[in-house]
């Protein structure tokens, strides 16, 4: 194998020459000094930052026996790559360069240089996606924006800072919060739920909210999502079973008090009539977003995530639901789609610094014990959702109203990080789609669930 001189002007073009000289100036701060010098880089730049392919060997040599304790000098690394890399070239770097001058300024510029060339490789990628004719052009543009959400991934993490770098900022929060000048979270609407959530809701948060089918879990979200927007707080509802037109009606019928079941047959009083432009008038300059995805990818998901928060700065996300979503890879076991999909979602909602409420389905064990108050086991098909949730919000049915009746149901807080475990009564007057809290005590066994009593509606669910 020749030895590789040091790159001059004549071999490569400047940008890349810059880049290689960079690069030989880390290696030899590293291979010459050791840990010392790692410890100084190692949060900006990993092998894959390299452009040089003898480069990213010298790195991962030198990295590992750093890592494993060892002394680091230029015959180390030489041992350690066993040939792969010409012996002269190594010892030449580490004689030459072996100098912490300047050292964290040009691994930048190596880390500047390989998000570049990432950069370059998905715009070229995204352009492929445009001749990708199999695909729909959704599909195509989820897929392009999927390769540049990547660029991003590829950051390597911060250096660690010591504890007493937090300290005078976490003092001066406290004190802000002891004083009433910070809001703990973004309310919910629901007083009890604030107290188990410890004020609300807050930002980069993945909430899932689990049921049954036919308990309520959409019209519940949306009850939370709308909640938000009255507080000023922009918030979307991405469904993929109801269409825009149904959650349309379903939040007519929230503000306007107008039955829901009018809304779809038409048949409504005069009173009930004159109420829904007032609903309109009031939805006008609500800041909530609908959106219907069937059957949406996590890639389709993220790219529609990032447009309705740039574009209207979206804070409360609701996303219905889970099982309906699609992975990656099809010819995947479903366990490892939806896997992808909730660390996914938590991933994005730490990016965008906004609060995901992920609606989820519970297996049929619940159904068939005498308690209803459901639990971590009952998570239909994935255990991920548990593991990736901040919080898992189980509700169920405590007591079914007949026609005209309001129903009761339990909400439990069943996971949750800082936050309290508890459960409560809600009050849903599905006629109108509406939920607030509900004095009722969930424990009284005269207010069990009635088995057989007939849904006041078949939508109101």
């Amino acid at each position: 194998m020749n030895a590789p001189e040091f790159y001059g002007v004549d071999e490569v073009d400047l940008g890349e020459q810059i880049t290689l000289q960079a690069e030989q100036s880390v290696l030899g701060g590293v291979v010459g000094l050791g840990a010392v010098a790692y410890d100084l880089i190692a949060g900006i730049l990993k092998a894959g930052s390299f452009l040089d392919r003898q480069h990213q060997e010298i790195w991962s040599a030198a990295e590992a026996a750093i890592l494993a304790g060892e002394d680091v000098d230029a015959i180390v690394v030489m041992k350690r790559l066993e040939g792969r890399v010409e012996p002269r070239y190594i010892n030449q770097i580490a004689l030459a360069c072996g100098s912490m001058h300047g050292l964290k300024v040009h691994a930048e510029i190596v880390a500047s240089a390989a998000a570049h060339r990432r950069l370059a490789v998905a715009a070229r990628q995204a352009l492929g996606d445009v001749d990708a004719l199999d695909l729909t052009i959704e599909q195509r543009l989820a897929r392009a924006v999927g390769r540049f959400e990547l660029v991003l991934d590829e950051r390597v993490d911060s250096d660690p800072l010591p504890v007493e770098s937090f300290a005078v900022e976490f003092l001066d929060e406290l004190q802000d919060m002891a004083d009433g000048k910070v809001e703990l979270g973004r309310e919910t609407g629901i007083p009890r739920l604030n107290e188990v959530l410890a004020g609300g809701w807050y930002d980069g948060g993945l909430v899932v909210l689990a049921a049954r089918p036919s308990v309520g879990k959409s019209s519940f979200a949306q009850q939370l999502a709308l909640n938000q927007a009255r507080s000023g707080w922009p918030s979307a509802f991405i469904g993929m079973e109801m269409t825009q037109k149904e959650l349309m009606r379903r939040t007519v019928a929230n503000l306007g008090r107008v039955p829901l079941r009018g809304l779809k047959t038409g048949k409504l009083s005069a009173d009930e009539f004159s109420r829904v432009p007032e609903a309109m008038e009031y939805l006008r300059d609500l800041p909530f977003y609908l959106d219907y995805c069937p059957g949406a990818t996590l890639v389709q998901l993220c790219a529609k995530a990032r447009k309705v928060v740039r574009k209207h700065g979206v804070k409360f996300l609701v996303v219905d639901y889970l099982q309906l979503m699609q992975g990656s890879n099809e010819r995947q076991d479903r366990r490892v789609q939806l896997q992808e999909i909730t660390r996914g979602l938590k991933q994005l909602a730490g990016q965008l610094g906004i609060t995901i409420v992920l609606l989820s389905q519970l297996n049929r064990d619940v159904e068939k014990r005498t308690n209803p108050r459901p639990t971590l086991a009952d998570l239909k098909e994935c255990g991920a959702i548990e593991e990736d949730a901040d919080i898992v919000l189980a509700l169920w049915d405590h007591r079914k109203g007949a026609i005209d009746e309001a129903s009761i149901k339990g909400l439990a807080a069943i996971k949750g990080r800082d936050v309290g475990q508890g459960e409560m009564a809600l009050h849903f007057d599905g006629k109108y789609q509406r939920w607030s809290e509900s004095t009722e005590s969930l424990s009284n066994p005269e207010n069990a669930l009635l088995r057989g009593k007939p849904k006041r509606y078949p939508d109101d669910y």
